[in-house]
């Protein structure tokens, strides 16, 4: 009996708000039936602090999977902040014909999943004014658009206006999520003699631990005035004091998630709109001071800090690893090949399943100006740099870009494909996969290898446009101005590289041939240096399609050595030869002009004649031949 395939799942979300968004896969995780379906989990790290190019470009992210290929989506709108971002990804959703289940906010033919924030606020905004007297209050809110801290301002206006208060314009603070301007406002206030209110109402934790902050640093009781937060973090639970906070219990909508699609696949009738109730959980921060038994989970955190710096500094290292030798790399082959070596096998840090898909067109970009490239958009095609399944090797090279892995797991156990973009400026280079790393989500590690991979191409870059510079000037150098052969410099360069093989005995068989232009004096007594250049450039001419296929130096004024290998080596006699013909043919001419009857003496010496005898012997031995032929050549005038 043929195993059934699974079915694929595409998930967006922000990873900044990585904690409610590991609780919530967690959930998904723990309650999907076995060998039944994979999510390919699709990560932006989108803050309000970023510039609008890096948000353009890393946002890119979520326009990679193309939804025909998947059965259903997933929109994890908490923390996605942008109503660009929002729109443009529901418009996609919304085109793509598969189901949706959208969480966190509704919208129109999408499966919605909603957290009544609403019921959880209103319960510690009730409890703070009932239990602790609070009557005047202030406000901390996310940003102006964000839906969720607005639900979460309306509860505490309804709350406050039940108990016959009053919420101010003047008593909202719009932070837009960055701790930094709480500690700047309210640090500024309390140094200012700000009376503090009964209360500090925040639209999440980190909010309200930097309030609690600004007490202190400023010489004031941490209990100087109630402080509440949401989202009930892992890190507000053991703060002190603790934070009073609502749980969003994101576990069990990730449970709701799994069940709303477990009936869509089996075709039966599943719901367009749930909700899910926040729980209120008192804390310190409000004056419960017993109710959590938050010394024994402060006690846990501080034992566990030790384990997770360990493991950071596990993780970090390989890091900075990949960082290092994507610096070092030299060129684009060399990039691959490092990184092929550093994450070949299975074991390391970033597990046994994991893969690196890069634009091939990142071989050009470091000499081409990065607005040439396609903004904000992953290329059609991928390049495989790094591909290993269950930690063996995967051999794979270009792709196309809506297949996303080189390879597939179509059944077996369930699997969670992390997708974190790379970029530079508004060139979309590629993306990174991870595989089953959920853990990764809470602690940013995602973001922390986007930005060290990013960084790193961002000097590998400069070093590639240096080597392209040095390579160009070192070209400069080695060619001869006036013909655009190479020149004495690049002669005696690849003589030296040529005695080193030799030496070795690794050198291909060859023969030196030694020019001498005749009657450049003549020519330009008689019409001139101009029509001497001309001259010289003809004889050249005629050297460098006598052999083609073997480098021409112009090693003096009149002077030019050619080393005759491969093919042009195999013809060397047949090839001086028809060149000493042609020489004859426009010597006899006498309706073509001087500059155009050229005339270059020759002599060729083989490396074979003498075995074991070094360059210097060869090369004077084809230039004694070279005088002998100009003495003869002169002779028949």
């Amino acid at each position: 009996m043929e195993t059934e395939r699974k079915k694929k799942i595409a998930v967006f979300l922000n990873g900044w708000n990585a904690e409610n968004a590991y609780r919530y896969l967690d959930g998904v995780s723990k309650n999907i039936p076995e060998s039944s379906i994979d999510f390919y989990v699709f990560i932006s790290h989108g803050v309000y602090n970023a510039g609008d190019v890096e948000l353009k470009s890393m946002g890119a992210i979520f326009d990679l999977p193309d939804l025909t290929k998947f059965d259903a989506a997933i929109m994890f709108t908490p923390g996605l902040n942008f109503t660009e971002v929002i729109n443009r990804l529901t418009e996609k959703l919304e085109r793509s014909g598969i189901p949706i289940v959208c969480v966190g906010m509704q919208h129109p033919g999408f499966h919605c999943i909603g957290i009544n924030n609403y019921k959880g606020m209103r319960q510690l905004c009730d409890h703070i004014i009932e239990e602790h007297q609070a009557r005047s209050i202030i406000f901390i809110a996310g940003s102006r658009e964000n839906e969720d801290s607005n639900a979460r301002l309306i509860a505490l206006r309804d709350s406050m206006h039940a108990h016959g208060l009053t919420l101010s314009e003047s008593d909202i603070f719009y932070s837009d999520w960055a701790i930094g301007r709480i500690f700047g406002e309210f640090g500024g206030r309390i140094r200012n003699g700000m009376k503090l209110p009964d209360a500090f109402v925040c639209a999440n934790d980190s909010l309200a631990e930097s309030v609690s902050y600004c007490f202190t640093d400023n010489g004031l009781p941490v209990d100087s005035a109630i402080v509440t937060g949401f989202d009930y973090s892992q890190e507000g639970q053991s703060f002190y004091p603790s934070i009073a906070t609502v749980d969003q219990r994101y576990d069990e909508v990730g449970r709701k998630t799994v069940e709303v699609l477990q009936k869509i696949f089996d075709g039966e009738d599943a719901p367009m709109e749930f909700l899910v109730d926040c729980e209120f959980r008192p804390g310190e921060s409000c004056g419960c001071m017993t109710v959590r038994n938050d010394d024994s989970r402060r006690q846990d955190t501080a034992r566990s800090i030790p384990r997770k710096n360990m493991m950071s500094s596990v993780v970090e290292s390989r890091f900075h690893a990949m960082e290092r030798e994507i610096i070092q790399s030299v060129d684009y082959d060399d990039l691959k090949s490092r990184l092929s070596r550093l994450f070949a096998g299975g074991g390391g840090w970033e597990g046994d399943t994991f893969y690196i898909m890069q634009d091939p067109h990142i071989v050009d970009f470091s000499l081409t100006d990065v607005s040439e490239f396609p903004k904000y958009r992953y290329a059609d095609v991928m390049d495989t740099f790094v591909a290993k399944r269950k930690g063996k090797q995967v051999e794979a090279g270009v792709i196309s870009t809506s297949q996303l892995l080189p390879d597939d797991d179509p059944t077996g156990p369930n699997h969670m494909y992390f997708f974190v973009p790379t970029y530079y400026e508004s060139y979309v280079c590629g993306y990174i996969v991870f595989t089953d790393r959920l853990s990764w989500v809470a602690d940013l590690s995602f973001q922390a290898c986007e930005n060290r991979f990013n960084r790193a191409i961002i000097s590998y870059r400069r070093n590639m446009q240096l080597t392209a510079l040095n390579a160009k000037l070192s070209m400069l150098i080695e060619k001869d101005s006036l013909t655009f052969v190479k020149n004495r410099t690049a002669y005696d360069r690849y003589v030296k590289r040529l005695e080193s093989e030799m030496a070795a005995g690794e050198a291909d068989p060859f023969a030196v041939v030694c020019f001498d232009i005749n009657y450049l004096k003549q020519v330009n007594d008689a019409l001139g240096h101009e029509a001497g250049d001309d001259y010289i450039r003809k004889c050249c001419k005629l050297i460098c399609n006598t052999f083609k296929h073997s480098p021409v130096f112009r090693t003096g004024g009149d002077e030019f050595v050619a080393i005759a290998v491969h093919d042009d080596y195999t013809q060397r006699y047949e090839l001086l030869n028809a060149m000493r013909e042609r020489m004859a043919d426009l010597a006899a001419n006498e309706a073509i002009s001087p500059v155009e009857r050229i005339s270059v003496a020759s002599g060729m010496a083989d490396c074979l004649e003498h075995v074991g005898e070094e360059y210097s012997a060869i090369f004077q031995r084809a230039d004694t031949r070279m005088y002998e032929n100009k003495r003869k050549m002169k002779g028949e005038e």
